[in-house]
């Protein structure tokens, strides 16, 4: 990279539109990208903050209630098989400690800023951290058709262009690994080796707390702890930005308590007065991440890989593993602190010492899997272990676990695995979350009995329906835009503009499903269904009808009036956006449209819309890899990316993995020297420059 800056005159064409030369490439920007892995993978900061705003607007009980911690009571990745008779369905936890909320009062504009900079920060990178699912399953060789133990594997990213991914065969010094890797990054992040295979889904581990310190009054560079005051650390730091002008820069004071950096100064014009915020995560964070990178390129067995995993500090994931002598397992990496008081689920004073970390989990008391008696563990971001398990790991909420409960179920529905039974798992687009969402409209309509032709044929869909959200599926249409509808009718109206804008875009669309289909169970959650605008008391009942009301009006004005025609591929789409592809003629060029898309938020194949404020809704998170490996087919291991390797539009690569993404075509991931370079359609040779 860096010879390449030094000798050559072009760069790439949108370096040379925003005028930018590249700096140098060194060690601290691969740590960066570490760094930046572990921010996009780590939010719980973001719910903290989230749910104070929520007290302080709503009070304590409806606060809580708004952004309640939940869980599904199973499926759980480290008990495969454990069976709740309740598992999958919503619960409420209490919290552990509840904070005086009262004494915490942190400026509205405050919480404001600090989510805008993180909508900011995400919109340049296109990577919205609480929007990072993934899945992977492991088979083993005793339900496989071949023997042998096979490995499923997507990561569930933004969908960017260039990809995020790119795919490297990497060897020297004891490493003979293939998979994909972040580009500059010198690690395989999912896999193989010729010995072992891996992935890995994202755990969603609090490693995160905010602090409300306290100033000491007579010198705010100074503040309180354990009733002594001690000094703020100062860190100057320089930020440079292009302007009309040319290269500026502005000179920023960080200041940094015990608890961590005071994130205060992000919110501009507010009064000195307010309580600064302190946010803490896990200390010496990139430490160990080489040792963990080479490691585990070179891991041969399971204490290998388990050693490897050691070193790896954040972000915590969940790692799927397989090897070739027949072993399965599952592993949790990383730094989970434990905590002397409350659950990191509010911020907490940073003055009375009672909050403070006391440790991390031990490394050997991380939850793990190893060979299970059913054959096979399933990781699709759901729940790690029951309440048995002595530590906390998760401070908000798990993921829906329908993927999970859904690839269990097609494991076991489909007999002995292979690979194209893997493959076929990965096409899935059933909807666990919409079938429930379409009982709840039934259920409602079956007690309100509407007498209303358009509701009588939405129910006729509804009944029939499969649960399947392909691109052609009206009933999924239906579902979907009921349960828009019916979150607008039952957050936004009451709470602020500001308050419900945040809830959608830090709680994300899945936890916000979460906590709507929880109020449609809870009997306590019903006052959430009355319209606070009109005298009389709605009850649940009639909010859906009036939602499923609401979704006629809408889907009529968007699609026409013939229900035929509400096919969801109309409104749901994907394209593949480059960073200037907002920008005429650049969207036409460099942008690769795919148009209509299937899934939804809970199908084990995804279709991630974020923004519901505006059709045809954009899909904007997804399988951004897919890769599939049988220890009895070695050299048929199969890898895809959602574009192409190439960052250049100009370049035969830059979208040629497009199609065969979209298709679930694979590229064969062969090892062997002799057969790539049998394969290989060019070489590109470095030389050390004399």
């Amino acid at each position: 990279i860096n010879t390449y800056i030094e000798t050559q005159n072009e760069v790439p064409l949108e370096f040379r539109i925003l005028g930018y030369q590249p700096e140098a490439f060194t060690m601290k920007d691969i740590l960066a990208l570490s760094i930046f892995q572990a921010y996009a993978s780590n939010h719980n900061w973001k719910f903290e903050i989230l749910r104070a705003a929520a007290i302080a607007e709503l009070g304590p009980k409806k606060g809580h209630e708004l952004l309640p911690a939940l869980t599904f009571n199973g499926p759980y990745m480290a008990l495969p098989g454990f069976r709740k008779p309740n598992e999958g369905t919503l619960q409420k936890i209490a919290p552990m400690v509840p904070v005086d909320s009262g004494a915490l009062k942190i400026h509205p504009d405050l919480v404001a800023s600090l989510l805008e900079a993180d909508q900011i920060f995400t919109s340049f990178s296109g990577h919205h951290g609480n929007q990072i699912h993934s899945n992977f399953w492991v088979v083993s060789g005793k339900r496989s058709s071949s023997g042998k133990p096979i490995m499923a594997n997507d990561y569930h990213m933004p969908f960017l262009l260039p990809s995020l991914w790119y795919e490297v065969h990497l060897q020297g010094d004891g490493i003979d690994a293939m998979g994909i890797s972040l580009p500059g990054y010198p690690v395989i992040l999912a896999g193989h080796n010729r010995h072992i295979a891996w992935g890995a889904t994202t755990t969603g581990a609090d490693t995160q707390d905010i602090y409300i310190e306290k100033l000491n009054p007579d010198n705010n560079d100074e503040y309180l702890f354990k009733g002594q005051y001690y000094p703020f650390k100062i860190i100057k730091e320089r930020i440079y930005y292009k302007s009309k002008e040319g290269r500026m820069h502005k000179d920023i004071t960080v200041k940094i308590s015990r608890h961590g950096p005071i994130v205060n100064a992000i919110a501009a014009n507010l009064n000195k007065d307010h309580p600064p915020l302190a946010f803490k995560k896990i200390e010496g964070d990139t430490e160990g991440q080489m040792a963990f990178c080479m490691n585990l390129m070179k891991a041969s067995n399971w204490k290998e890989f388990k050693e490897a995993l050691a070193y790896f500090k954040t972000p915590v994931w969940n790692w799927g593993y397989v090897d070739k002598d027949g072993n399965i397992g599952m592993r949790v990496n990383g730094h989970i602190p434990i905590r002397q008081n409350g659950d990191g689920m509010e911020p907490v004073p940073g003055w009375t010492g009672e909050y403070e970390w006391a440790g991390v989990i031990p490394v050997d008391e991380l939850p793990e899997a190893y060979n299970p008696d059913t054959g096979y563990i399933v990781s699709a971001n759901n729940e790690l272990r029951d309440s048995d398990y002595p530590y906390s790991i998760m401070g908000s909420a798990f993921s829906l676990p329908y993927r999970a409960m859904r690839i269990e179920a097609l494991i076991r529905e489909k007999g002995p695995a292979t690979y194209d039974t893997m493959k076929d798992i990965q096409k899935d687009t059933h909807s666990i979350f919409g079938l429930k969402m379409a009982r709840h409209i039934l259920d409602a309509t079956d007690n309100m009995s509407p007498d209303n032709k358009r509701i009588d044929d939405f129910r006729n869909r509804l009944k029939n329906w499969d649960g399947s959200t392909g691109v052609d599926s009206v009933a999924n249409t239906i579902a979907q835009e009921f349960t828009i509808s019916l979150m607008r009718n039952v957050f936004e109206n009451k709470m602020s503009n500001a308050l419900y804008k945040q809830f959608l875009d830090s709680g994300n669309m899945n936890y916000v499903s979460a906590v709507l289909l929880f109020m449609l169970q809870d009997d306590s959650s019903h006052g959430w269904f009355d319209d606070p605008s009109t005298e009389k008391k709605e009850t649940r009942d009639q909010t859906i009808i009036k939602s499923l009301l609401e979704t006629d009006t809408s889907l009529t004005d968007h699609l026409g009036d013939d229900i035929d025609g509400w096919k969801w591929g109309k409104i749901h789409r994907l394209t593949f956006t480059h960073t200037l592809g907002t920008i005429p003629p650049f969207k036409w060029i460099w942008n690769l449209g795919m148009n209509e898309f299937g899934g939804d938020i809970s199908t084990v194949n995804p279709g991630t819309h974020t923004n519901i404020s505006q059709k045809p809704y954009q899909v904007t998170h997804g399988a951004s890899m897919r890769h599939v490996i049988d220890f009895g087919d070695f050299d048929n291991a199969g890898l895809v990316i959602t574009t192409g390797q190439s960052g250049r539009w100009s370049s035969p690569h830059y979208g040629d993995q497009a199609r065969m993404w979209r298709d679930f075509e694979y590229i064969p991931m062969v090892m062997d020297r002799e057969k790539i370079e049998l394969q290989a359609t060019s070489k590109l040779t470095f030389l050390p420059v004399e």
